[in-house]
């Protein structure tokens, strides 16, 4: 491993890893709902606008978190696509870059902390894990917000072992993107992680190159030109939302049923630092000793630094009670250089450290193994029941539920891969095979990625609910002989998703809201009507009788037959983020008038 951890080869190894794990996915996974569809729908907005210094939702101000990752989707966007071709895979592409800095930034962070070759180590298991490689696929804050957060730890790093003024100004630099791109986090991570060190060690001497003038003025360079156009633009509402109403009552009370005990993250730990676990338990039996001293002061100083790096930080997401796996991503840099450690000292390790890593590794494994496939049976037919029933009630066509042969090999022989990978490092570490070990764990974690993202969730058809909306919306110039992009659709189905994938005009409400809006109109109209929200409705297409129902079945026909419908596609899937069967019905409406009548089933 000596040879792989010398020079610049080192930085690339680390920089492919960390792509290879974002990228798995990235082109051909859908919008995900809700808060990635609503960053990319946002910037999407501001390239339309070209407004970039406020950040809506269609209509509505989204006063949550700050510009800086819109500010780099757009220019992904900008470079790379479109807002008007909806790809989201542009949107994806800073993250991307966030998760190979934070990689990158953990290596030379970790060489003065715990040496080169375990810090190479650390870089590389923590480029590969779940949640790191998890954010760096997905358009939103996270990945971009661990790099700049481990770019200042690592600075504040080297500041500790002597670094100087330029030292310094890379951490304010750090600092203002961090604070550009999720508010208070880096500064409250970096914070933490100095006033531990001051009061635990007594010495504030090292932080002295903090106060040359020109890195307090760069960060706020950075950040108080935005903050005070958006305070004007908003009339005050960014900075009171921002911290009254989105950051304040998450740590008073679990928001949007995200909450969790204490404990929470711990429990998640073996699943979302994987593979990186397989080392975490031997780095901290090599870490406490060296913090009561046993090991020469180097190594203490060291072993304090990355306990008030990962500690109080891990204890405060603990203790809110909102809680999300990935809140606590800035925290997994030092864990890794703590597992990076215990990899180099693996042969000094008491065997019950190196049994508990394998048996965390191992049941890790065993649940990916068996839960991501089963995943994939479930929402790999895209055919609901809801589907089938109203196909026996009352319409023609057939439904033909089942997996798709090919993806279904393609998944299992993904997952076969993942279990042979896994399997083969826990017979390597049983062997002492050294760096072996290292490479097949790195590999593992590969594979968790290409297996998952990669091929079971790209496979799972029933959740891709907007993008058979957009697939319809496609047929509009033969249906109605409008274009596509020109044809204005009204949802009672409200993910994000839809938004993004139609276009900001798309119109959201109750179904009732949708109906009205279309009668209003004299230009098509292409309706989608969510049926799972509406069991009244859902018996009118099924030709149910429900006593007092709000939708009679022959006033519901009527008012489609006033509107002109010329088309009806029945969409079946999953709405994930309700947990729920979901069946959608598109209707195309005001046709032209040589436009045949044509309802009809289609189940994709």
């Amino acid at each position: 491993m000596i040879e792989l951890s010398r020079g610049l080869r080192a930085c690339f190894i680390i920089a492919a890893i960390a792509a290879a794990a974002a990228l798995a996915g990235i082109f051909t996974l859908p919008p995900l709902d809700r808060d990635e569809s609503r960053f990319a729908q946002a910037t999407a907005q501001m390239l339309e606008s070209g407004n970039l210094v406020e950040i809506n939702f269609q209509d509505e101000e989204r006063n949550k978190k700050p510009v800086g990752i819109h500010w780099l989707q757009a220019a992904s966007v900008a470079a790379l696509s479109s807002a008007e071709a909806r790809e989201i895979w542009a949107y994806r592409i800073p993250s991307m870059f966030g998760a190979i800095l934070a990689a990158l930034a953990c290596f030379w962070g970790g060489q003065r902390l715990v040496g080169r070759e375990a810090a190479f180590a650390g870089a590389a298991l923590f480029a590969a894990t779940v949640m790191l490689g998890i954010e760096g696929g997905i358009a939103k804050t996270d990945a971009v917000l661990a790099g700049a957060t481990t770019l200042a730890l690592a600075a504040l790093a080297n500041l500790r072992a002597g670094g100087g003024r330029k030292t310094a100004l890379l951490f304010w630099f750090a600092l203002g993107l961090g604070v550009l791109i999720k508010g208070p986090v880096t500064p409250m991570v970096a914070g933490l992680t100095a006033v531990t060190l001051v009061i635990w060690e007594r010495e504030w001497r090292w932080l002295k190159p903090l106060l040359f003038w020109a890195g307090p003025v760069l960060a706020v360079v950075m950040v108080l030109p935005w903050i005070v156009s958006i305070q004007i633009a908003t009339e005050g509402n960014f900075l009171r939302e921002a911290l009254g109403v989105d950051m304040g009552p998450k740590i008073i009370s679990a928001q949007e049923r995200h909450g969790g005990w204490p404990g929470y993250y711990l429990l998640l730990l073996p699943l979302t630092f994987f593979p990186a676990i397989l080392f975490l338990v031997p780095g901290l039996t090599r870490l406490v000793p060296a913090v009561r001293g046993r090991i020469d002061a180097d190594t203490a100083r060291t072993a304090r630094f990355l306990i008030a790096w990962a500690l109080p930080t891990w204890i405060v997401f603990e203790l809110m009670p909102t809680k999300l796996p990935h809140y606590v991503l800035p925290t997994y840099p030092a864990l890794a250089l703590i597992a990076g450690w215990g990899f180099v000292e693996l042969t000094k390790t008491a065997n019950w450290a190196r049994w508990t890593g394998w048996a965390l590794f191992g049941l890790a494994a065993l649940v990916f193994a068996i839960f991501v496939p089963a995943i994939f049976m479930t929402f790999g037919d895209g055919t609901s029941r809801d589907v089938l029933a109203l196909v026996q009630a009352s319409f023609d066509g057939t439904a033909e539920p089942g997996l798709s042969p090919a993806m279904t090999a393609l998944v299992l022989a993904a997952a076969a891969v993942f279990a042979g990978l896994a399997a083969a490092t826990l017979i390597a570490g049983w062997l002492r095979a050294g760096s072996v070990v290292l490479v097949l764990a790195v590999l593992s974690g590969l594979g968790w990625h290409v297996m998952t993202r990669g091929a079971a969730l790209p496979g799972a058809e029933a959740v891709r609910l907007a993008e058979r909306v957009r697939a319809v919306r496609e047929m509009s110039e033969e249906i109605a002989h409008i274009a596509p992009h020109d044809i204005v659709a009204a949802s009672s189905y409200t993910e994000p998703s839809l938004v993004f994938s139609l276009g900001t005009q798309t119109y959201l409400g109750s179904a009732e809201d949708v109906l009205v809006f279309a009668e209003a109109r004299e230009a098509p109209t292409l309706l989608v009507l969510d049926l799972s929200r509406d069991e009244d409705l859902r018996a009118a297409f099924a030709g149910e009788s429900r006593p007092g129902s709000a939708w009679p079945e022959h006033d519901l026909f009527d008012r489609l037959n006033t509107l002109g419908d010329c088309h009806r596609a029945w969409l079946p899937g999953t709405n994930y983020s309700r947990g729920s069967d979901t069946t959608l019905v598109a209707v195309f409406t005001r046709c032209q008038p040589d436009t045949p009548h044509i309802p009809e089933l289609d189940v994709q």
